[in-house]
């Protein structure tokens, strides 16, 4: 009876735990099949997303606010700090800036500050945390705006070679507006600062002088003093070198006797080459001092006793040409070789007619280099009154050769150059041994301005086995190439047909010249040259007067900088002076850096 009854509640109890089960499975299945309440769960977690994206773009927009706030507070203090004219101190400066702002602590590490009296950069990095909102909720607590900024002086260290066509068609006539000029001979302005003109009727050259002359004065303001160096170089067929650098170069040996035995109006012969001079110290008597010594002066090498011991007695003839000329893979590279033998340039009239013994009229003689020392090369000069003499001296010469003015303009602000500049004594103290700065210098601009009124066009030269002997090298100093004098063993003055013939000479048509290489052959050359500069230097600015130079508008460094002149300055075109105006400009305008 007792066992019956425990297994009655054993089954009991089963029952009941099986009823359980099944009601509890019962509630689950209807828990899973219930969907009361699921939006609240949906609505949770949507809300949160929508607050946060929401937030996100709130929080962005008050970064982006916070940044360019930020950038702007740089960007002024940078400026502020850089300029030459700021004489308190650049860091006070900057932190007086970013204090006043509310950004006391923003500018994270030192600031770079170089500056001195020919140029100033500054440059600085800075930032701010910004309390998030709403990103917080995805644990983001701060955003942290960056800015940096830089400056320098736009006219802090600035160089500038300004290549002028000096070729025979520069000698045109053109109509434009003549400056009006005061009694001093100064342009006279109206009261907004504006020169005043009347039209008239000059040479183009007068018209290029007169704009390159106010260029001049445009960049060598007083408060530019001893940033602004300009490299002066005037070209026709050839690019005449002063004294001063001519003679700094190796160059071919100038000078031969009547035995054709050679030698050199200036320094030693080196290897076949005439070494360059060096400038001495003298006293008052002339003689050679050490340097310093106290009443002695500085003497130039072209100014120094010649020593013509070479020439045993005999008759010498020292070409005076100041003209090198370039290998053609010279063209393909910025950088100047100093350490080569420049050839000289022959010293010859290849056009005009003999002059008979009693002319009726002058001769016109045209040289491929120019004989005037005044149409030399300039170096990193900011004398005004140097430089505007010299361009005012300029008058038509010959050829042009485009390319040739193209790559002395280069070569002037390629750094390759300051070691042999740096020891010409002539080249003022404040950029000798330090210009041309090396393109990474980020103080230092470079701009080439270069004009023309034509096209390159191919030119002559004497073969050199013409050109060897000095019987040859003075009787084409004396007389055209074209009508070359032959002065025969005997005396003879047998005439050729067709020749003319006085005295003792015999006159001809002679074979004794050749071209040097074709107009595209030069043009390819100056756009070689172009394009090297356009990757280095600051800018390259290119004037065409008169004509549409396709090559001219290729060599600038960007299109705006290709300018065009009319020969006439038609209304809508814009004259010389505008141009040169509006180059120099851009050439001293304070910018940031980029």
């Amino acid at each position: 009876m007792l066992n019956f009854k425990n297994r009655e509640n054993k089954l009991k109890k089963l029952q009941e735990t099986r009823r359980a089960y099944l009601e509890q499975l019962a509630f689950i299945r209807q828990f899973k099949k219930d969907e009361d309440g699921g939006l609240i769960v949906l609505t949770l977690i949507l809300l949160i997303s929508m607050l946060v994206v929401g937030g996100m773009a709130v929080d962005f927009m008050r970064f982006e606010s916070e940044r360019t706030k930020l950038q702007s507070v740089s960007d002024r203090a940078v400026l502020a700090a850089a300029n030459l004219n700021q004489e308190r101190d650049a860091g006070a400066v900057l932190t007086d800036f970013f204090t006043a702002e509310g950004y006391a602590d923003a500018i994270v590490g030192e600031p770079f500050i170089e500056k001195t009296a020919s140029g100033s950069e500054i440059r600085l990095s800075s930032q701010i945390d910004m309390d998030t909102f709403y990103l917080r909720l995805i644990g983001m607590d701060t955003l942290t705006a960056p800015a940096r900024a830089s400056a320098v002086e736009g006219t802090g260290n600035v160089e500038v070679s300004l290549v002028l066509d000096i070729s025979g068609s520069m000698g045109r006539l053109m109509e434009g507006p003549i400056y009006r000029r005061d009694e001093n001979g100064d342009p006279i302005r109206d009261s907004d600062g504006n020169i005043l003109t009347d039209e008239g009727t000059e040479t183009r050259m007068f018209f290029l002088q007169q704009a390159a002359n106010q260029f001049i004065e445009d960049l060598l303001l007083p408060e530019y003093e001893d940033r602004v160096s300009i490299n002066l170089i005037a070209y026709s067929q050839h690019v005449r070198l002063r004294d001063d650098l001519y003679m700094a170069l190796r160059t071919t040996p100038d000078s031969i006797n009547e035995n054709d035995v050679i030698g050199s109006s200036f320094g030693a012969i080196e290897d076949g080459y005439a070494a360059p001079p060096a400038y001495i110290w003298v006293d008052a008597d002339g003689n050679e001092v050490p340097a310093g010594t106290e009443g002695a002066t500085l003497q130039a090498p072209w100014d120094q006793p010649v020593n013509v011991e070479w020439a045993g007695g005999f008759d010498v003839f020292t070409n005076p040409s100041r003209c090198i000329t370039f290998e053609d893979d010279e063209y393909e590279t910025l950088t100047f070789d100093v350490n080569r033998v420049y050839e000289q340039v022959e010293w010859v009239d290849f056009y005009s007619r003999p002059r008979w013994p009693e002319p009726s009229g002058p001769s016109f003689s045209r040289e491929p280099c120019s004989p005037e020392e005044s149409h030399g090369i300039i170096l990193m000069s900011q004398d005004v009154e140097e430089l505007q003499a010299a361009i005012n001296s300029f008058y038509p010469t010959e050829n042009t050769s485009i390319h040739r003015g193209m790559k002395w303009g280069v070569s002037l602000l390629d750094p390759s150059m300051r070691d042999l500049i740096g020891g010409i004594q002539t080249v003022d103290d404040a950029f000798r041994g330090r210009r041309p700065a090396d393109y990474t210098d980020r103080t230092t601009s470079k701009y080439v301005v270069i004009m023309t009124d034509g096209e390159t066009v191919s030119s002559q030269r004497i073969l050199p086995e013409r050109y060897d002997e000095y019987d040859e090298r003075f009787g084409l100093s004396e007389h055209a190439a074209n009508y070359y004098p032959v002065i025969d063993d005997d005396n003879s003055t047998t005439a050729t047909a067709g020749c003319y013939s006085r005295g003792d000479c015999v006159w001809y048509l002679n074979n004794i010249t050749e071209s040097i290489g074709s107009e595209e052959d030069l043009n390819e050359k100056l756009s070689d040259i172009c394009e090297l500069a356009g990757d280095q230097v600051t800018e390259v600015y290119t004037i065409s007067m008169g004509l549409f130079n396709e090559t001219m508008r290729d060599c600038a460094s960007k299109e705006g900088n290709a300018f065009q002149s009319t020969i006439t300055n038609d209304p809508g075109e814009p004259g010389l002076d505008e141009i040169f105006r509006k180059i120099a400009e851009q050439i001293t305008a304070l910018r940031l850096a980029l």
